[in-house]
Parts: structure tokens; sequence; C-alpha cells
């Protein structure tokens, strides 16, 4: 049996409730363990779904969305709760948010840091947003590193907590003319720790993700290079010596520094740095194609699962949002022969799915904020 070969039941979402969550007004689910197709019209709510599963693991949206932008219209909080099994334990969850802000996130009824979320709990998303990783701004790329590198080391969220804090009161006081240097030796103390993660990150996921994309495009070639704002380049000897490369962010920092003051912000750093894809050695973001950006981030959503399956010891779930759409049937065919050792699956789409996937899924149709099981 095709579910049996490629999935694993390990940790996985049994129930899940949302309340004034973008388009559901309410909607209570109990999804299967193994795969879960959502079936419905562009607009349906298929892919709010996904992203309402994605806050539940991690208290935020993979889109980057504001928690207020999240909130059914004229609503003034939303909440989303749910279930979690591992094995023979299950873990009651809950995210709220009011419109003004404030988020509450409890874990078997006990209020909770979303950094708790990211130690228990691992998920991975894919859709056509993906391709913004490839050609879009590199706020995007910043994004996708922070969201995934959280979640296989809690003390680089903790770094990358701290850093923005830190990145917060320097602009404050430049923005004041207030002296600021004693904020550059913490930015660059912390800040390095960063740049290691991504470079080792960067180098791991190369490896995996070219091999992957090669799959899915008949041979072709995708490397990616991370080009941290605070180096000149990372050379090969200093690229994991902490105290190398918090000397040269501080040498950057300085000859900035009037610039920095002209501009009353911060030029240099982690929240500046850049990664740059290559798509048959040509730059993705001028060169490539829609069908390339496409079959380059699924290989990129892939790498990361495996390498988070790994690094975490069980099957993050694994959101899929109509990534066979605009896929032939070969790459189609590619990216299922690709799934190995599977958690649990949430793959949307328009069209027909798969038969592969479909023939052993829970089908389930979304229509105007309503969902039912369909044979």
């Amino acid at each position: 049996m095709f579910a049996s070969a490629f999935f694993i039941y390990t940790m996985h979402l049994s129930s899940l409730k949302l309340t004034s969550f973008r388009n559901f007004e309410t909607l209570k689910l109990t999804p299967s363990a193994g795969i879960n197709v959502l079936h419905g019209k562009n607009g349906s709510g298929k892919s709010n779904l996904l992203e309402a599963i994605f806050v539940l693991c991690l208290g935020r949206s993979q889109r980057g969305n504001k928690d207020s932008d999240i909130i059914k219209h004229e609503q003034e909080s939303y909440r989303v709760e749910g279930t979690m099994h591992d094995d023979d334990r299950s873990i009651d969850l809950a995210v709220a948010v009011m419109r003004r802000g404030r988020k509450q996130i409890t874990i078997n009824g006990v209020k909770s840091k979303a950094s708790e979320l990211y130690e228990k709990f691992s998920v991975v998303a894919a859709g056509p947003e993906d391709s913004e990783i490839l050609a879009g701004p590199p706020s995007v790329r910043r994004l996708f590193l922070d969201l995934y590198i959280s979640q296989q080391s809690t003390k680089y969220l903790e770094n990358i907590t701290k850093y923005s804090r830190i990145l917060s009161q320097k602009n404050a006081a430049l923005k004041e003319n207030i002296e600021f240097d004693s904020f550059n030796f913490l930015l660059a103390e912390t800040g390095a720790k960063i740049i290691i993660a991504r470079q080792l990150f960067l180098e791991t996921l190369n490896k995996s993700a070219g091999s992957f994309y090669s799959k899915f495009s008949k041979n072709g070639q995708l490397d990616i290079k991370y080009k941290p704002s605070a180096l000149e380049e990372i050379e090969s000897e200093i690229k994991v010596d902490e105290s190398r490369i918090k000397e040269q962010f501080e040498a950057k920092l300085k000859q900035v520094k009037e610039r920095e003051m002209i501009l009353k912000s911060s030029v240099v750093g982690p929240h500046r740095d850049e990664i740059e894809f290559m798509i048959n050695s040509f730059p993705a973001r001028t060169h490539g194609s829609q069908g390339e950006w496409r079959s380059a981030a699924i290989a990129l959503k892939l790498s990361v699962y495996q390498l988070l399956k790994e690094k975490r010891g069980f099957a993050p779930i694994l959101l899929l949002d109509e990534i066979f759409a605009e896929l032939d049937e070969n790459r189609s065919a590619a990216v299922i022969d690709s799934f190995n050792d599977l958690g649990q699956l949430f793959l949307t789409t328009a069209l027909e799915p798969p038969v592969r996937l479909a023939e052993q899924a829970l089908n389930l149709k979304i229509d105007s904020g309503q969902i039912e099981a369909v044979k």
C-alpha cells in the first residue's frame, strides 16, 4: 500500500477548531493522521485552513501576516485550538489574538510562550507564495531562514529575538541622536551567532535542495549562496569562528557609522542579509522562469522537511498548498517519489490531486468557510 510505504504516523494533529479565523466563522475538523486532501474553489478557504494549522503549531503565520490581519472581518479576536497526538500522549493547544494585538498561547491549559511551541512541534508549509523566496525581496528570504532554523534550534530563536530587541533600541537612539556605540557591541556579539547558524543551515540545504531540484527539472542545477551584510565575504576558515566574525562585524559597523547617523537607521547586520539562489548558473531572481521558481521552491521546502525530520527525530506536519497546479505530470510524479517516511500531510487543490495521494487520503471539501468529508 502507498500509505504504509511512505507514511509514518508519529506526531500529528487529531482535532482542530477555528473561531473567527480569516473567512471561517467557526470550523471543526478531525483530520487523518496520514493524508488529508482539501478540495475547493479558489477563495473557499483552503489556504486559510493550512495557515491556521501553522499558527497552531508555531504561534504565527508562515505568510508573514500581522496577527490582526488574520481576524475575520468585523470580529475582535480569533482563536485556533487543537489536539496533538504523539504515540500515547496528547497535547491540547490554543492560540488566541485580540485585534488590539494581545496574544495568548496555552499548552494543556497553561499560559505559554511561542518558544515552547517551537520546542515541541514542527511544521513545514509550501505554496504558490514560495516563488517569492526565489524572486521576491530579501526580507522574504530572511523570514524563510528564521522560521525554519528556529524549528531546529530554539537557541537561534532566542538570538533572533534578542537581536531584534537590540536593533530596535539602536534605531531609537539613532532617531534621537543619542550615543549608540554600546548597541553595536551587542549587535555584533549576537549577530555573529546568527550568521554562523544561517551559514551552516544553508550549506546543508544547498546539497539537499540541489539534489531535489535536479530530479524535478531534468537535471537542472540549483545553488545557494549566503551573503551576510556584516562581512565582505565568508572565508572558509572563519565561517564558524564566532570571535573573528564578531570582529569583522564590529569593524563593518565602524565603517558605516556616519552613514547610519545620516539615515538614522541601522544598515548592517543579519536584518540586511541576502541569500542568492542560482538556477543553472544564473541568478534565479532575474533569470528564472515561473516554473523554475516553483520547482526550486518545492525542492527547498522538501529539503527543509527532511532536515527537520533528521534533527528533531520525528516528521513535521507538512502543508502543501496547490503545489501540483503548475507542475506537469512528470514533475508531479517526481515530487511524489521524493516523499519518504512522511508524517501527517495536508494538501490543497482546486483540481483533482494525483491519484497516488488521493486514493489513500481523507478527502475534504471546503466551500464558503464550511467543510465536509467526501468520498
